[in-house]
C-alpha cells in the first residue's frame, strides 16, 4: 500500500552510499548502491541525487526542510521519495526495506521480505553410491582406492518419513552419486515410498537427478518420465571440450553417449538442464561451449566453476577475475541472441542468483542467502549414512554432524556445533565482506568454497573479486544495452 508522506516524516539514507558514474551510452546516469540493505538504482534524475547526497552527508531531515533547501532537491516528488525507499536507499520514518540478513541501525524497523522457507530442510540429497560409469579427470567426489560403497534404500526411506514430518509445505529429493543411475533399484524403492508417505500427509514431494546420461536405458528415462523427476546432465560444452575431460574408464570421451542419453530423455518430454565445469582448460571456450550445449535444446544451462577438491588441483583453478571475464562473455553473448530475438538458453545459475538477488530482496536461491541452505534448508546423506550439512561438503570429516543410522535428522540439527556455526555466520561479521559494496547481493558466497579455500568458515568466498564486479556488469549491462535481463531471464520482473 503506498506510504503517507507529510511535512514532519523523517528521512535518511539507510547506509553509506556508493555511487559510480555511468560512461559512454551510461553517461549522466549515476549507479547508487547501499550496501548494508542491497538497495540500489540508476539514475539521471539531479533532484534525487542530491537528495541522496545531501542526506547522506548531514543525517536525517524532514521532508519540509528538505523542501526548503530549493533545487533540486525540491523539484523530488513524494513518488520518488517513494521509490527510493522501496528500493532500499532511503529510510522513512525509522523504517528500511533490505535483504533479511540487513542489519539496520539501531531505532530502525526492517521491512523485509518473508524468508522463502523456514530453517527445516526442503531438500534431501542422497550420495546414493560412491562409484561411477566415468572417470572425469576434475572428479571431485570419487576418489581412487576407495571400497564401492552404496546407501541402502533402507535408510533413505528413514530419511524420507523423518523430513516428511518436518513443519514444511514440501520436499525435494534429489539423488546424486557417484553416477546415481547405477542403483537404479534402490531408487525405485525410495521414490515410491516417499510417493506413498507424502500423499498421506497431503503434503507435495519433488524429484531431481544429477546424472552423467551417459548411454541411459529407455527404461531408465521412462522410469524418470513418468515420476516427473528434474534432470541435471553433466555436459562440458561440445565435443572436443567434453571429451577431452570426461573420459570413461578406459580414457576414451563420452560425449556421444551422453548425447545419446539426452536424446533418449528428450524424446520423453523430459527437459535436460545442462551443467558444464568451466576450469582453466576451457574458460577461453566458454561461449562456444554454451552453443554448443544450446544446440542440444537443453531447457537451460549452469556454468560451475570447477572444484579444487578432489582430482582437480590448483593447475584447473580459476581466479575469480578469470572467471568474472569468462562468464561475462557468454552472458554478453546470450543478452545478444534474446535482444535480436535468436533463439537462446537460460542461465540458470545467472536467473537464480546474481540477477535474482538484483531483482528482489528476497532469496529464493539458497546460496545466495544469509545464512546459507547448508544445515538449515538441505541436508545430506552419504553412502555410510553420515549426514552432512551440504552436499558439496561431503567427504570432508569435520562437516559430518551425525549418522542417519543410529540418529534423527531433527536432533542432529538442533544439536550439532557445526550447524550451529553455519547458521550464525553473518556476512557483517566476515572482515572482506563487511566494508564490501555488494555484501547483501552474495552474502559471501559459498561457506564451502570458503572453507576449502582459506580452512577457515568466517571468510570471503575464493572468488571474491566475482562477485564484486558481476553485479556491476549486470546492472550496466541492462542501462546501456536496454532489454538485456529480459533476454537472459525472461520470466522475471526487475525490482
Amino acid at each position: 500500500m503506498p506510504i503517507d508522506l507529510a511535512p514532519d516524516t523523517r528521512i535518511g539514507v539507510s547506509d553509506h552510499l556508493q555511487l559510480e558514474a555511468g560512461d559512454g551510452v551510461a553517461t549522466g546516469k549515476t549507479l547508487v548502491v547501499a550496501p548494508g540493505t542491497g538497495g540500489w538504482t540508476v539514475t539521471e534524475d539531479a533532484g534525487a541525487l542530491a537528495l541522496l547526497a545531501h542526506l547522506d552527508a548531514n543525517g536525517p531531515a524532514s521532508l519540509s526542510d528538505l523542501y526548503a533547501l530549493g533545487d533540486p532537491i525540491a523539484r523530488v516528488t513524494h513518488d520518488t521519495v517513494r521509490e527510493l525507499f522501496d528500493r532500499g536507499l532511503l529510510e522513512l520514518d525509522q523504517r528500511v526495506r533490505g535483504t533479511s540478513a540487513t542489519r539496520p541501525a539501531p531505532g530502525l524497523e526492517l521491512i523485509s521480505p518473508k524468508a522463502a522457507h523456514n530453517s527445516y530442510p526442503v531438500l534431501g540429497i542422497f550420495h546414493v553410491h560412491n562409484w561411477c560409469n566415468l572417470a572425469c579427470t576434475y572428479c571431485y567426489t570419487i576418489e581412487e582406492g576407495i571400497p564401492r560403497e552404496q546407501l541402502s534404500a533402507e535408510v533413505m526411506c528413514k530419511a524420507v518419513d523423518e523430513l516428511v514430518e518436518m513443519p514444511t509445505r514440501f520436499t525435494s529429493f534429489e539423488f546424486h552419486g557417484g553416477e546415481p543411475t547405477m542403483a537404479m533399484p534402490a531408487i525405485r524403492e525410495v521414490t515410491a515410498h516417499a510417493q506413498r508417505v507424502y500423499a498421506r500427509a497431503g503434503k507435495e514431494v519433488r524429484f531431481s537427478i544429477q546424472t552423467n546420461a551417459y548411454n541411459l536405458s529407455p527404461q531408465v528415462c521412462r522410469f524418470l518420465a513418468d515420476n516427473d523427476f528434474s534432470v541435471r546432465v553433466s555436459l562440458d560444452g561440445t565435443p572436443g571440450t567434453h571429451d577431452e575431460f570426461r573420459v570413461d574408464h578406459a580414457g576414451k570421451g563420452s560425449y556421444r553417449g551422453v548425447v545419446r542419453g539426452i536424446r533418449r530423455l528428450q524424446e520423453l518430454g523430459i527437459a535436460v538442464h545442462a551443467v558444464c565445469v568451466v576450469h582453466a582448460g576451457t574458460a577461453d571456450r566458454i561461449v562456444e561451449m554454451y552453443d554448443s550445449m544450446a544446440a542440444l535444446d537443453v531447457a537451460s544451462v549452469r556454468f560451475l566453476p570447477v572444484f579444487t577438491t578432489g582430482k582437480a588441483g590448483l593447475e584447473q583453478w580459476l581466479t575469480g577475475d578469470r572467471y568474472l571475464a569468462a562468464y561475462l562473455g557468454v552472458v554478453r553473448h546470450v543478452a545478444r541472441l534474446g535482444r535480436s530475438g535468436a533463439p537462446s538458453v537460460p542461465l540458470a545459475n545467472l536467473t537464480a542468483g546474481e540477477l535474482g538477488s538484483l531483482r528482489s530482496f528476497k532469496r529464493e536461491y539458497m546460496c545466495m542467502r544469509n545464512p546459507c541452505g547448508a544445515g538449515v534448508n538441505m541436508i545430506t546423506v552419504d553412502t555410510n549414512g553420515d549426514l552432512y550439512p551440504c552436499e558439496e561438503m561431503v567427504g570432508k570429516p569435520e562437516f559430518v554432524i551425525g549418522n542417519l543410522r543410529s540418529e534423527t535428522i531433527r536432533d542432529v540439527l538442533d544439536t550439532s556445533p557445526v550447524v550451529r556455526q553455519l547458521r550464525e555466520r553473518h556476512v557483517e561479521e566476515i572482515d572482506e565482506c563487511a566494508k564490501c559494496t555488494w555484501k547483501q547481493m552474495c552474502h559471501g558466497g559459498c561457506v564451502h568454497k570458503s572453507y576449502t579455500h582459506f580452512k577457515r568458515l568466517d571468510r570471503e568466498s575464493e572468488h571474491c573479486s566475482y562477485y564484486k564486479g558481476v553485479y556491476r556488469e549486470l546492472i550496466w549491462l541492462d542501462v546501456k544495452e536496454p532489454g538485456s535481463w529480459e533476454a537472459l531471464s525472461p520470466s522475471g520482473a526487475r525490482r
